[in-house]
């Protein structure tokens, strides 16, 4: 088992290793993640509508 100390200072070499994106990398991510989900809502909008219309056509509601 490792010291508390330790913990910290293995932490700090770590995140030091660690290659943070750029704000170009991130801006073009948080786009493509926000387009995605608004795709995704469109389909799943449609998709219900559909299943909606035919189901009451079906049973005639």
């Amino acid at each position: 088992m490792i010291s508390p100390a330790e913990f910290v200072s293995q932490i700090k070499r770590e995140m030091q290793r660690v290659t943070w994106p750029t704000q170009k990398e991130t801006v073009g991510m948080t786009v493509a993640v926000i387009v995605m989900s608004v795709c995704a809502m469109a389909y799943f909008f449609v998709a219900d509508s559909a299943i909606y219309f035919c189901l009451r056509k079906i049973l005639g509601i």
